[in-house]
């Protein structure tokens, strides 16, 4: 748990994703998840997922973006924010308040 954001974060190319309590409770809500618990089901839920959108976000370029590799060394990564959608099963990703590519969970 990151503190600092309310969030469950997991750093992955060069991207941090986070996870937050409304978003667990709904990921929770889900039937492949609604026996597992907290911290295990958000820890776990960004550590399976977190390479492949990282990729995936690399490779869209531009908004995900590519690590920019004029950044700074030590540089924070970019913050993505997941936010769980149920009904349509999908993991939106998003920056900047801009859903940047929305993924199958």
């Amino acid at each position: 748990m990151d503190e600092r954001h309310g969030s469950y974060r997991f750093e992955s190319g060069g991207f941090a994703f986070l996870l937050d309590r409304e978003n667990v409770v709904r990921l929770k809500g889900m039937a492949d998840f609604e026996t597992q618990e907290e911290p295990a089901i958000a820890e776990q839920f960004l550590r399976l997922r977190a390479e492949a959108w990282a990729e995936t976000l690399n490779s869209v370029g531009g908004q995900g973006g590519p690590p920019d590799p004029g950044r700074a060394a030590g540089a924070p990564p970019a913050e993505i924010a997941v936010r769980v959608d149920p009904h349509q099963r999908k993991a939106h990703l998003v920056r900047d308040q801009t859903v940047v590519v929305s993924a199958d969970i």
